[in-house]
């Protein structure tokens, strides 16, 4: 979510006749959210804020398997397939985990293999690395951080562009989205992370060190343009959010079988790196709406802008879906309510293709569990899981309850759980069965 502005400024904004138009609500399916994570956060200790969630498959028993999330200042929280807390991992003196996946069947020098969750530390510039035990259900995550790591981030393009200089964690120009996976070619575990406030993406391989320590080591980067559509990404406003903007990502996600990294630059759209050959495509395959006040406004997009998580939907033989955050700002002080009302949904699009848009929903609430707001992250599992026939889709929300009439900062995150057999039902257009498919 974008920072705040002061509540006078929103006032005298209002005053002046520069308060958005109420928007139009978009006509899209709804779908209920079965189950939510549960403390919320803040809770107790550290103020932290739900952020991305990751899953971890059980490799005996389906129903032992875990949702492993982020919670920024926090730490880290795991779940269960309820909701229910498991494990709370508070983060280190001045880390701020950002987003968290998992990766499989890890070699160590002894020839075993391990599983392990890896989270962007934004506070420090680092990746932070776990082992997941399946035989510990009590406190299955254990920290196995390589303490001697270097930044992920140590250099930034200069102001023009033209050259590299010297990042220093203070400026927070740190590791912010990440996603994990291994090269089939050679076995390796890679992670994919973006820079904040900048429009680089960083492939870093996970090093396994001799005391099974997990570091890593820079192969790649890619820099995408600051300016789209004559529109200066970097340029900021703090009295009108319609003309304020971002060029970082957040959003990652990696179809394996395909070696395509699809990326989410928060306010111009979806893009595709190939990661065999190393090559971006040279323009985002679906963009945002942009803004009416830009010259980037594309008012047939049906992604409002600021998008954020990517996950995807793996059927058989490279079918499937994948799923973007369209989030908005239709909340808080600062707010830019989109003219369609296609803020705090979810896009669909084909996995394989040109990833051809195919539909949107939104979450609205189910008895005593409320909808999902400004959703920062998103995870998509297509295995059967008890309580979850078609699969599971975990969400971020980032109004828990709804509290405050959704305005100011938020007080409460969480995550919700949604079946995505409810997801189909919803949008009958989805015909990809699931549990063609395994992470491991």
């Amino acid at each position: 979510m974008r920072p705040l502005i002061p509540l006078a400024l929103i006032l005298t904004l209002a005053a002046c006749g520069k308060e958005p138009a109420a928007p139009v609500t978009a006509s899209l399916p709804l779908v209920k959210p079965v189950a939510e994570t549960a403390p919320g956060l803040p809770d107790g200790g550290v103020k932290g804020d739900a952020d991305d969630p990751s899953f971890w498959l059980h490799p005996d028993d389906p129903a032992r398997s875990l949702v492993i999330t982020a919670a920024k200042g926090a730490g880290l929280r795991v779940y269960d397939l309820q909701g229910k807390l498991v494990q709370r991992i508070d983060a280190v003196t001045d880390g701020r985990y950002n987003n968290v996946d998992v990766a499989y069947g890890i070699k160590r020098p002894d020839g075993s293999t391990i599983d392990i969750a890896v989270a962007s530390d934004r506070g420090r510039d680092r990746l932070m690395v776990w082992a997941i035990d399946p035989a510990n259900p009590a406190s299955p995550l254990t920290d196995i951080t390589d303490p001697n790591q270097g930044q992920v981030f140590p250099t930034r393009l200069s102001p023009d562009g033209t050259a590299e200089m010297a990042n220093p964690v203070a400026d927070q120009a740190s590791a912010y989205g990440m996603t994990l996976w291994k090269d089939k070619a050679t076995g390796e575990v890679r992670a994919v992370v973006a820079q904040r406030n900048a429009a680089r993406l960083a492939e870093q391989r996970l090093v396994l060190r001799p005391d099974g320590t997990v570091g890593h080591e820079r192969t790649r980067h890619w820099d995408f343009p600051t300016t789209h559509k004559g529109q200066n990404l970097t340029i900021e406003n703090d009295n009108d959010p319609a003309l304020d903007w971002q060029p970082q990502f957040e959003g990652l996600v990696v179809d394996e079988e395909v070696g395509i990294l699809f990326a989410g630059q928060e306010d111009v759209g979806l893009w595709r790196v190939n990661l065999t050959t190393g090559k971006a495509d040279d323009q985002p395959f679906y963009e945002t709406r942009g803004s009416a006040k830009s010259p980037f406004n594309n008012p047939d997009s049906k992604v409002a802008r600021d998008v954020e998580g990517l996950a995807l939907y793996r059927g058989a033989d490279g079918t499937g879906y994948l799923i973007a955050s369209s989030q908005g700002d239709a909340h808080g002080d600062e707010k830019a309510p989109d003219a369609a009302g296609l803020d705090d949904s979810f896009a669909l699009f084909e996995r394989g293709g040109q990833n051809r848009y195919l539909g949107s929903f939104k979450l609205t609430a189910n008895g005593a569990i409320d909808a999902g707001q400004e959703c920062d992250g998103a995870e998509l599992i297509s295995i059967p899981l008890p309580g979850y026939p078609a699969g599971l889709l975990m969400v971020q929300d980032g109004y828990n309850d709804d509290l405050n009439g959704m305005s100011g900062e938020p007080e409460a995150t969480n995550f919700k759980y949604v079946s995505w057999a409810d997801v189909v039902t919803a949008l009958p257009q989805l015909t990809v069965k699931p549990g063609g498919w395994s992470p491991r």
